[in-house]
């Protein structure tokens, strides 16, 4: 009897020891997988005593990931983002105490990214200027019979995937103040954050949502939607807090409904097309592109008076002659059907406008195999109601890449810009396309490709890097197109 309670207290023994060790372990690291961004990753460090935590993702290309967690405490979590896919990711966790360092090393092994999903061919032409960031771009693939399937991603300057997001994302992903990001999703907008999860913020747009939406400093949102018994006319302010519209416009109250169209749109009743909207933060004022209309529009916020109207001044009735920017300069082509207008972010009234070049004239339209698409950019004087072309960029490949929709153009931090020709169209004996089947009232049949290029300053543009997704079989309608695409750090 007494060697059996021997034995038995022996066996407590060294399980309160067990349990003791456990308790006294000095790092506690849990990984979680984020079910909606593949390549991203929640860490959970827990410490016995206040620690700050770094957390660092081995790169592919000496270019190592480290996260801080936060200020000193015994618990932290960590979004670690920018995982490669279909690899085993090296990753270590640092925890420091004073003069105690505690070092922990972790795999995690990532999925390969969807069959879907394009090989991302890169060129780094100069790769000393390459902007900082990665490419975020809104990326969508067509199949065989012209099904859409969203892969909203990011693609860092080697080309390498590093974040992408499994739900449904609309026209809209731009990052927000807090870092999380404000994307669409059907009739609202909705905010979710880097791994992928909703955060409760959601703005139903009245009148369906569609194209753009912009957050203002003071944390309203500008959203297109339709004008009350219109189409695609229609802008409104939603207060950020309380979800509620605190002003709407309704642009056949600003513009002239009554103006022919070009380029036209299948749809009659689309007379406009608003598909963006920019905030001007020198003026307060409002920019709009109207594609059907061919022309950006400046107005006031607060008033809703119209400022000027950038584009051609071809049907205009004389109450609009006062607001048409009179172009100087040589040499000067205006935009048609263009799309992204923004305003530089240091240098009041320079704008950058993505021109498609659909038609590029009323009398004398242009086919596909004579036009082209560039990014390009004005000068507005408002005083003088002058407009010069500053730059451009795209022209000198004429039909080769002419995007007959969407697009986007970008002013980078460094100086340079990011070009998207998000639609380049073409048939399948590689022949430019035009987007619309008038005779059929339909959609064409056709294959289309993106190509995302970084550009200098410069005259003529310098490429410095240029990004390439398509498929690669020319017999098969399957494609890839970019909406639009920006660049910004993985982390805010």
């Amino acid at each position: 009897m007494r060697r059996v309670i021997l034995f038995a207290s022996i066996t407590l023994t060294l399980i309160a020891a067990i349990v003791a060790g456990l308790s006294l372990r000095p790092v506690r690291i849990r990984i979680y997988s984020a079910e909606m961004a593949p390549l991203a990753a929640h860490i959970s460090v827990s410490t016995r005593m206040p620690t700050r935590v770094t957390v660092t993702l081995r790169g592919r290309r000496d270019d190592d990931l480290t996260v801080q967690g936060g200020p000193p405490a015994t618990s932290h979590a960590v979004a670690l983002l920018g995982l490669y896919p279909d690899h085993r990711n090296q990753v270590t966790v640092r925890a420091e105490a004073g003069d105690r360092v505690y070092e922990r090393r972790r795999v995690i092994r990532t999925a390969a990214l969807p069959a879907y999903y394009p090989e991302v061919e890169i060129e780094r032409h100069e790769p000393d200027r390459i902007a900082r960031g990665m490419i975020f771009m809104i990326l969508g693939h067509y199949d065989e019979g012209g099904s859409y399937l969203p892969l909203p991603s990011a693609v860092d300057n080697h080309g390498h995937v590093r974040w992408y997001y499994a739900g449904d994302v609309g026209h809209v992903m731009r990052r927000m103040e807090n870092g999380n990001l404000l994307i669409a999703q059907g009739d609202s907008l909705v905010e979710i954050d880097m791994l992928g999860r909703p955060t409760g913020g959601a703005w139903p747009v009245p009148g369906g949502f569609h194209h753009d939406a912009v957050i203002l400093p003071d944390g309203n949102l500008l959203a297109l939607t339709a004008a009350p018994g219109s189409f695609d006319d229609g802008l409104v302010e939603i207060d950020g807090a309380s979800g509620r519209v605190v002003r709407e416009w309704d642009f056949r109250e600003i513009l002239d409904p009554g103006r022919p169209r070009q380029p036209v749109n299948l749809e009659e009743r689309d007379w406009l097309h608003l598909n963006a909207v920019e905030y001007d933060p020198h003026s307060g004022g409002i920019i709009v592109s109207g594609r059907d209309q061919s022309a950006v529009a400046s107005m006031d916020r607060e008033s809703s008076a119209l400022r000027w109207i950038l584009g051609n001044h071809e049907h205009w009735t004389q109450a609009f002659t006062p607001f048409l920017l009179q172009p100087g300069g040589s040499p000067f082509h205006w935009q048609w059907g263009q799309h992204a207008p923004m305003v530089h972010p240091e240098v009041p009234n320079r704008i950058l406008v993505y021109d498609n070049g659909n038609k590029r004239s009323y009398d004398a339209p242009l086919e596909a195999a004579e036009n082209y698409s560039r990014a390009v950019e004005y000068h507005v004087d408002p005083e003088t109601m002058e407009v010069r072309q500053l730059w451009e960029y795209g022209r000198r490949y004429g039909s080769e890449l002419y995007t007959p929709f969407i697009g986007d153009a970008d002013y980078l931090p460094n100086g340079n810009r990011l070009v998207t020709f998000g639609g380049i169209t073409r048939t399948l004996d590689g022949e430019p396309s035009e987007l619309f089947d008038y005779e059929q009232n339909a959609v064409r049949r056709m294959k289309v490709s993106a190509r995302i290029v970084e550009v200098s300053a410069e005259t003529p543009a310098r490429e410095i890097m240029t990004i390439t997704l398509r498929d690669p079989d020319p017999g098969s309608y399957r494609g890839y197109r970019v909406y639009r695409a920006v660049k910004m750090p993985l982390y805010p």
